[in-house]
């Protein structure tokens, strides 16, 4: 007995607005549904293609495709003889001695997942013996190096041992990436990824972690490493330290895809997800609701997708069977509003729930300071800053990329403009 398909009245296989990043391998999500940012894969292509080793970072807002982004670099590269892994490496901020496990088993999965067949090299089992030693399901250490995407992902627990690591990492390492090149690759392409998630004293541990093993590993011949994240994460990263910015191409920041692209994005969702070929898909939503929702989230895709379906899935299940479909503007973001409103005040409580009333009163497309919101709520600066630590973590406002010399500013979230709709 096969489970109800609630988008086969659109003749689409399953939703298109997922939020996951795009996949090589994936029939439902393909690479090849990319759009746009062809100036930005040109500019990392080359890089790569044109450095013995190279360091590139990726930063942006939340949601805009940066991981994706990476993905299409990744197969790109691949195609063109580098050797990489599908997954990415979660950055840490535990010690050098785990982020060089890190770099080595994802060089090693690289050199597995483009020569399986091997053939016992001492390099390769030397480097496998190690990778073994460290990947166990429990120690004091854990690091995800399983891949994800905007929505989710795995993890795999990793313990290191000091001794094995520091020690014999860095040459097992370099007589991996030897073998690598020896075995006809240009290179060994790393993504190192979650810059979205740590706290700013995390990510200035995970700036350290990284200097301290900058020549004995991240300067090796034939690797090539993409770090990616949230603006102020990856400036931190590459920037806080002199040796480590030295090194490192000036991060490279996101702008929004434009709503042309958003539209073409769409329409080659709606085109993978078709039931027949030969029979047109129907949209699901009116252009006004899309044009309507990249303005309230300001180019996050991520959440503007998420916002079309689970607002289409309350329509779809909850509508008589002559609602006129596609959806309107007006249908969807009333079920929005109530959607969001109710979350946001469950999760937020009634004291902070009301600060974001009167913020949205104001003007919820607002930029806001703390001296700012101080005036709105009648708060002294203290408290209104126990107040943004809370939003800020429960999604509500998002904090800007801080500027030199100026105070930290801050941004009502697609999320909770939503709920504060009138």
């Amino acid at each position: 007995m096969s489970l109800p398909n609630i988008w086969e009245i659109f003749h689409l296989k399953s939703s298109p607005y997922f939020q996951t990043a795009l996949q090589k391998d994936s029939n439902t999500k393909p690479l090849s549904l990319f759009v746009g940012r062809q100036r930005e894969l040109r500019r990392l292509l080359a890089t790569i293609g044109s450095n013995l080793g190279s360091r590139q970072a990726v930063a942006g807002r939340p949601g805009l495709g940066k991981t994706t982004l990476v993905q299409v670099v990744k197969d790109r590269a691949r195609a063109a003889g580098y050797w990489t892994a599908d997954d990415f490496i979660s950055i840490t901020t535990e010690s050098s001695g785990v982020l060089l496990g890190q770099l080595l088993t994802g060089v090693y999965d690289a050199v597995v997942a483009c020569n399986p067949d091997g053939d016992n090299d001492p390099a390769v089992e030397e480097a496998q013996q190690l990778v073994c030693s460290v990947r166990l399901r429990s120690g004091t250490m854990n690091v995800s190096v399983a891949g994800f995407g905007v929505g989710g992902g795995g993890s795999e627990a990793v313990s290191t041992p000091p001794s094995a690591l520091i020690l014999d990492g860095p040459r097992v390492l370099r007589n991996l990436l030897n073998y690598a090149l020896q075995k006809g690759a240009k290179g060994v392409l790393l993504h190192l990824n979650n810059l979205e998630d740590l706290s700013e004293t995390n990510t200035q541990d995970a700036a350290d972690v990284l200097r301290d093993i900058r020549d004995s590993a991240v300067m090796l011949d034939g690797l090539h490493v993409i770090v990616v994240g949230a603006t102020d994460a990856v400036r931190t990263v590459v920037n806080r330290h002199p040796q480590i910015r030295s090194v490192f191409s000036n991060p490279m920041i996101l702008k929004e895809l434009t709503l042309s692209n958003v539209y073409k994005l769409l329409n080659n969702r709606y085109q993978a997800l078709q039931i027949d070929a030969n029979q047109s898909f129907r949209e699901p939503v009116e252009d006004s609701v899309v044009e309507k929702l990249y303005d309230i989230f300001r180019g996050d895709l991520r959440g503007m997708f998420k916002s079309l379906e689970d607002g289409m899935q309350t329509l779809l299940l909850d509508m008589a069977e002559d609602v006129a479909l596609p959806a309107s503007l007006d249908d969807l973001l009333l079920v929005l509003r109530k959607q969001n409103r109710e979350e946001l005040k469950e999760e937020l409580g009634p004291t902070s729930w009301r600060r974001i009333l009167q913020w949205a009163m104001a003007d919820s497309g607002s930029i806001q300071t703390r001296t700012t919101l101080s005036g709105i709520w009648d708060l002294d600066i203290e408290e209104v800053s126990e107040t943004m630590k809370k939003l800020v973590n429960s999604d509500t406002v998002e904090a800007l990329p801080k500027r030199p010399e100026c105070e930290s500013e801050y941004l009502l979230t697609g999320k909770a403009r939503l709920a504060t709709l009138e």
